[in-house]
Formats: structure tokens, sequence, C-alpha cells
């Protein structure tokens, strides 16, 4: 039971459907279209002049531990925060198979200040200069991701744990301060070899992938 959602979809997962929109809060939708949310690929279909703005910020703090996904853009001004927790089996129900795997969800409206303040954190932390190409986003580790469409220009980049210190990050404390969610975030730290999981990973009940930071986007 405490893998099965992962086994049904995880091999199907891995191929990925391009992402055009739904909730990521739903376990089912952010299996099969993870690497095109991450990617941005709704993000960059959109992106060109004259366009609104739009950031997406994902926190992988262990793929099967935490995510964390943020969406913000300059017509609503409305942070959209979406966090997992590791699944707890104890809240499946008849109505609702998939509860344990759902993420909690919170809405918060920025006003011009605040809202001005963290795009100004986000280019702090580099999101729309030249891309870290080449860099390397482990699932089974911590990392942020970014992409973003600004004065028409789509861009994608990503920090990892303990190349960057994660939580330094200009945009992570504006980030938290408005996640209204409540989970707290799960801090990166050095992994320890683990028998189980690596049990687990050959028996393929968990998940294990690499993103990749390329020139013009995410290297799949």
């Amino acid at each position: 039971m405490r893998y099965g959602f992962g086994v049904i979809v995880g091999t199907l997962a891995l191929a990925g459907c391009t992402y055009g929109g739904g909730d990521m809060g739903d376990p089912a939708t952010r299996k099969f279209h993870w690497f095109s949310y991450v990617a941005g690929d709704d993000i960059k279909a959109s992106c060109q002049p004259g366009s609104p703005d739009r950031f997406r910020l994902v926190y992988n703090g262990r793929y099967d531990q935490q995510l964390r996904l943020y969406d913000l853009d300059s017509v609503r001004h409305l942070l959209i925060a979406k966090v997992t927790k590791p699944a707890n089996v104890s809240r499946v129900s008849g109505d609702d198979l998939l509860a344990p795997w759902r993420a909690e969800e919170a809405k918060t409206p920025l006003d011009q200040p605040a809202y001005d303040a963290m795009v100004a954190s986000f280019a702090a932390a580099g999101m729309f200069g030249p891309p870290a190409v080449g860099r390397e986003l482990p699932s089974h580790g911590f990392h942020w991701a970014a992409a973003s469409c600004k004065d028409g220009q789509f861009r994608f980049t990503g920090w990892v744990y303990p190349e960057t210190d994660l939580m330094a990050l200009p945009f992570v404390a504006p980030v938290l301060a408005a996640d209204g969610t409540g989970v707290a975030l799960n801090p990166p730290c050095p992994i320890a070899f683990d028998p189980q999981y690596e049990d687990n990973l050959k028996r393929g009940l968990v998940t294990s992938f690499n993103l990749k930071v390329g020139k013009d986007g995410m290297v799949r």
C-alpha cells in the first residue's frame, strides 16, 4: 500500500506528458506532467513580447519526501503554493483513494510592493541571467529549479545543494514567508547511504532521475 501509487505510474511518469495547465497538487497530474511542469513548457509556449510575466519555482527536497511548487504572474499577483509530504496511507478513504499523495495548497495575494520585492529577489538570485548550463538536478537530492517569462523572454535555471547554499538564495525567505501551506521546508542536508532506499530503487518502488539545465531550457 505504501508504494502502490508510485509503482502504478512511476514508469509512465518518466516518459512525461506536456503540461498545459491542471492541478499539480493532484498526484496523477503531478506524476504524468512533472518533467514538463518543472521545465516550464506551458510558460515557454506562451512567452512572447507583450505577454504577462510568469514565474515558477520548484523546490526538490528529495523527490519522495517533499516537493514545493510556486507559481506567480504579473496579472494576478497571487502566489500559488503546493507542497507535498511523505504519503500517510491512513488518509485513504473511499471518497479519495489518492488523498495521501495530494499536496497542501495555499494562495497568497501580494500587493504591488510585495510583488515587486519578490521579483527583485528572483533577479538577485540570477533567475534572469545566464543559465547554469550543464548543472544536474538529481531527484534524490536537494535543488531549486526556476522557469520564467520576463519581458517576453523565457529562461530556465537551477541551483543544487551542496554546490549552492539553497537557503541563502535571495528569493527563499520572501517565498517561504508568503507560503500559506503551513508545511515546513525539508532543509538541505547530506544524504547518508540508505540500503532500504537502494533496494526499493532496484525493485522499481521509488522513482529516481536527473534533470539538467540547458542553454535554452531544461534537458530531460
